[in-house]
């Protein structure tokens, strides 16, 4: 059964007293969106899918239908929030790219990646809460989407460091500081914008903001070259 047609039979089947939300079926991705919300906000222990369903007029059967559990629902917003990552960046993160590109892949990848996280900054807030709390829903993070590409990335850089183009760094440091720091100006929104107001400084726009990012990060980590 569709995710339309059932909320037209659970909007059916209300009790008198009960409004529903109207002909209008909610969709799966406007519930998958609106779940991803409310993990980013409340975290995983604070979101109750009855208060979720109220939220939404929408009965639990639909989300047992669809989802399972809460489990199963943030399994489903993660995966969610996953294909919006911007195309290109697994091909960017190939491990059998060019010798000599690393530097560059990483870089454009870290832009790309940093312009999502301006305009879809619930994701980078599940994924930075789970990180530090560790547990099985971040290992179905790390195994399902972080664990091909933290290997790339750590590849990438011994390679340039072999090189003599960028620093050396301890296993997993530079992952760490790409995800962090993408993630972190634009979801610490509330301190940008006060910083900006008292600096009576002109916003930069999400193109901006994400070169920046990535400028500092990536070329950060590279090796001066000696005079």
């Amino acid at each position: 059964m569709a995710l339309e047609e059932q909320h037209k039979e659970d909007t059916q089947k209300r009790r008198p007293g009960r409004p529903a939300k109207g002909d209008e079926a909610i969709s799966r991705e406007e519930l998958l969106e609106a779940a991803l919300k409310a993990f980013a906000e409340r975290g995983y222990e604070g979101v109750s899918v009855r208060e979720l369903t109220r939220q939404w007029d929408v009965s639990h059967n639909l989300i047992h239908h669809h989802f399972g559990s809460k489990e199963g629902l943030w399994k489903a917003a993660v995966d969610h929030a996953v294909r919006k990552l911007p195309e290109g960046i697994n091909d960017l993160l190939s491990p059998d790219a060019p010798e000599g590109e690393e530097i560059e892949r990483i870089h454009e990848a870290s832009y790309r990646i940093a312009l999502m996280a301006a305009t879809h900054t619930d994701y980078f807030k599940v994924l930075m809460d789970e990180s530090s709390q560790g547990g099985p829903r971040f290992d179905y993070i790390y195994e399902n989407y972080m664990k091909a590409t933290t290997e790339t990335v750590q590849t990438f850089f011994e390679r340039a460091h072999a090189r003599g183009e960028a620093r050396a760094m301890p296993p997993g440091v530079g992952h760490i500081i790409l995800l962090g720091a993408i993630g972190t100006p634009f979801t610490m929104r509330a301190l940008a914008e006060r910083l900006v107001k008292e600096g009576n400084r002109r916003p930069p726009t999400v193109e901006e903001g994400a070169r920046a990012v990535a400028d500092i990060l990536v070329y950060g980590v590279v090796q001066p070259k000696a005079e």
